[in-house]
């Protein structure tokens, strides 16, 4: 590689260093842009004092059971601390990492539900003077846990790689290049510990809080809306509370963990690569691009920002106003990216540009074929809503239907990327004479990252949803009829930037995959001289292969389960309720809120366990009895059935929401009526696809390829093999 020295005056090294810094600055401006809007957030107006009796109802709520979540996810993550350290091959330094990742996980949840439940109040109040300060607000509030969770994962990378050996890499002046090199490599393979403890920890939030949160939505909705013929947040309705807290502990605290896993493992994975040209070139500048290409996001993200606000000319549609500043964001992200392939790139930089480019435009491409799919008045959510006017069953039929459809899109658009960024990385590699193969593979990482720039911006839009959701329900709740229908709108809304963000997680999680797995492929290769080949002659290969192509199924069918059983138990509470307490209907009596929330909390840390350990125990058992090229054939085969099913219960369950919301809008005779009612009952049986087991899927696809990487040792010890 040829850096164009002469427009620095800096030697290959100092450019390297000076790179590397952006990483670590960028995480501290994230920080303490995510500290200014909590501050922004906390200075406005509560509302009026039923709101915040509302407000404080569900944030006690929320924080109770977290408490619960997390100390039993606590006992789980201090057993397997235990096992990586007496575990052979492994030790001490992978067990830390591991321990690193899985507090940082918990923190990003905890800061998100924290603020989440601070903003939602906040934007009733802010509807009352404009439905433009209510977006903003509940904007301002996403953008907190956005910018939260891509500044600690990142500072959490860089430091780590650091004490792991980078620094010494980076800064140690009588390293030879190579020595250098292979010691940034080293140090990047020995923080995939912390990816693991991330994704561990991710999965339990995520699936913990999507029990929950729908075992309460269901109830809410089939005795409120279908049976009694209350709105689901009427404070008449006894699972109201529950399911407002739900939205808290699994949109929120559930997405922040789990995204700031992506964060973290994405960044690793793409450093490892990275990681094998810089050995074959001597340069670290490849190993930390990676971690560059994530520090110029946060800039971007700062910069589109300001440009989210509602115009009275975009009232009826409100997403144009946060694509104003997903748009923007993109165009900032793609300029930065030209300017630093062509200072830090010589020749064949147009190359470095286009992989980052392909990731970008996918991520483009895959928000507005989300958006199509998912929005209120698109064609595919009129169709389910048309179908609701001859019963359920058409309803559920036609909704079965387009989530099939939502399947294809994105994963051409992944596909193209995929082979577009290759053949780009390839030809950089071959004009620069370094190997095609691994230019190819590192220009897939390049896109992976052009996708990941604009995390930042699209996690404010994934946590703009539940808080917008929550403020609806605070409205109806609190009798503010004013603000109840700005916030609806804003709900409508809100449905479609989550199922947006859970396709781009899942794009995102497709490119991360063959990251990872070749991360895999390669610390066998380097480290222990075992070469993974996946032959599917070789039966041993193939059963593997099945077995990986079927966990996402039953872990699937454990999770929705788990919300069958709750959602059962929380109809009959809420049916008590009604039948013993009839001052309840003529708001004499108030409902017993706090037993609807119980039955959620202990449903979702029983239901949370079983599929959680599935996960981690198949591929070990896999790896120990059949060795670790079996559990690369189980890692291929889980990622070849988990995006396709995930993309098919995320897309299509937020179009089955938003097909009820659009008849609640008064089309097709409105609320209460009968294709409304059978509009309530799709929602019900896409809500634990699209909040329960979809978004969990992803995280299972990079807590499989963490824990192969993690556990090569052990399994070539128990072999032999070392």
């Amino acid at each position: 590689m040829s850096v164009p020295l002469q427009l620095l005056s800096l030697t290959n090294m100092q450019l390297t260093q000076f790179a590397f810094l952006l990483a670590p600055i960028a995480g501290v401006i994230a920080i303490l842009a995510a500290l200014v809007l909590m501050r922004k957030i906390g200075k406005m107006d509560p509302g009026s004092p039923k709101a915040q009796e509302v407000a404080n109802a569900i944030r006690i709520g929320a924080y109770a059971f977290l408490k619960r979540q997390y100390t039993t996810i606590s006992i789980i993550t201090i057993i397997i601390f235990v096992l990586l350290i007496v575990a052979p091959g492994l030790g001490p330094g992978t067990a830390i990492a591991f321990l690193i990742g899985a507090v940082a996980s918990l923190a990003a949840g905890y800061i998100a539900m924290d603020n989440a439940t601070k903003a939602n109040v906040r934007s009733v109040a802010a509807a009352k003077v404009s439905a433009d300060k209510a977006l903003r607000t509940a904007f301002y509030g996403g953008a907190t846990m956005g910018f939260a969770v891509v500044g600690l994962s990142l500072l959490g990378v860089t430091a780590l790689f650091l004490i792991y050996g980078g620094y010494n890499a980076l800064f140690d002046q009588t390293l030879t290049p190579l020595v250098a090199a292979t010691l940034g490599r080293s140090a990047a393979s020995g923080i995939v510990g912390m990816g693991f403890g991330a994704s561990l920890i991710a999965l339990f939030a995520q699936l913990g809080g999507g029990i929950f949160t729908k075992a309460a939505d269901i109830g809410a909705d089939i005795v409120g809306k279908v049976e009694a013929g209350i709105p689901e947040d009427d404070p008449r309705n006894p699972a109201c509370i529950a399911d407002n807290v739900g939205d808290n502990v699994g949109d929120s605290a559930g997405r922040g963990a789990d995204l700031f896993e992506s964060a973290v493992g994405e960044n690793i994975g793409g450093m490892v690569i990275g990681g094998i040209l810089s050995m074959a070139t001597g340069n670290l500048l490849f190993l930390i691009f990676p971690l560059i290409i994530r520090a110029l996001g946060i800039f971007a993200t700062l910069v589109g920002i300001p440009f989210v606000k509602l115009r009275s000319s975009e009232m009826k549609n409100p997403m144009k106003a946060l694509r104003k500043g997903v748009t923007v964001t993109t165009i900032v992200c793609a300029i930065m990216f030209f300017v630093v392939s062509f200072l830090f790139f010589n020749i064949g930089w147009y190359f470095i540009f286009g992989s980052l480019m392909t990731g970008l435009v996918a991520s483009v491409l895959i928000d507005y074929i989300t958006d199509y799919y998912t929005g209120r008045d698109r064609t595919p959510v009129k169709k389910i809503a048309q179908a609701s006017r001859t019963g359920s069953a058409t309803n559920i039929i036609t909704g079965i239907a387009v989530g099939l459809e939502t399947v294809a899109l994105p994963i051409i658009t992944i596909g193209v990327a995929l082979i577009t960024s290759y053949v780009l990385g390839n030809q950089y590699a071959i004009i620069n004479g370094i190997s095609p193969f691994y230019g190819g593979i590192y220009g897939t990482t390049l896109a992976t990252m052009g996708m990941l720039a604009v995390m930042g911006i699209v996690l404010a839009l994934d946590g703009f949803g539940p808080i917008a959701d929550n403020a609806a329900g605070i409205a109806e709740m609190a009798g503010d009829k004013g603000s109840a229908e700005t916030m609806e709108a804003l709900d409508a809304v809100g449905n479609t930037t989550k199922a947006l963000t859970k396709g781009f997680a899942l794009g995102s999680a497709m490119l991360a995959a063959l990251l990872l797995f070749h991360t895999y492929i390669e610390d066998a290769a380097l480290y222990w001289g075992i070469e993974i080949t996946i032959d599917l002659a070789n039966p041993v290969v193939l059963v593997a292969g099945f077995i990986g192509a079927m966990l996402p199924f039953l872990f699937s069918a454990q999770a929705i389960d788990a919300v069958g059983k709750a959602a059962t138990k929380m109809v009959a509470e809420v049916r008590r309720q009604f039948k013993e307490i009839p001052g309840i209907m003529n708001g004499t009596a108030k409902p017993e809120y706090d037993k609807a929330v119980d039955i959620s909390t202990k449903a979702a840390l029983s239901g949370m366990i079983i599929p959680g350990i599935i996960v981690v125990i198949v591929p070990i058992i896999i790896g120990i009895l059949m060795g670790p090229i079996a559990v690369g054939a189980l890692v291929i085969g889980c990622t070849l059935t988990a995006v396709p099913l995930a993309l098919f219960m995320n897309t299509g369950g937020g179009a089955w929401d938003n097909a009820k919301k659009h008849i609640e809008a008064g089309n097709l005779g409105g609320k209460n009526s009968s294709a409304h009612q059978s509009a309530v009952v799709g929602d019900t049986v896409g809500d634990p696809l699209k909040d329960t087991a979809g978004p969990s899927l992803h995280v299972l696809i990079k807590l499989l390829c963490t824990l192969s990487v993690v556990f090569i040792p052990l399994f070539l010890n128990l072999l032999g093999l070392i």
